[in-house]
């Protein structure tokens, strides 16, 4: 009898599942709620508002490559 149960709700699930994933209202919502987390959330996501700072950091992300490569140049003229 378990197991009978257990097949009856899983079959019930994947319907229910099935289900909703034909409705077209359950989609709308959903493809709502991916346009608003796009858009209020990965349009801003790693964009200073400011020139000058995104200069700055671009800059600073050259320094440091620039110092590893100077390391790196270091070492292999000592060996």
């Amino acid at each position: 009898m378990g197991k009978l149960t257990k097949l009856v709700g899983v079959a019930g699930a994947v319907a229910g599942v099935t289900y909703l994933s034909k409705s077209e209202k359950v989609k709308g919502q959903f493809d709502k709620a991916i346009e608003k987390f796009n858009s209020s959330y990965m349009k801003n996501l790693g964009k200073p508002s400011n020139i000058d700072d995104a200069k700055m950091v671009d800059e600073g992300a050259m320094t440091s490559v620039q110092y590893y490569n100077e390391q790196q140049e270091k070492s292999q003229g000592e060996s």
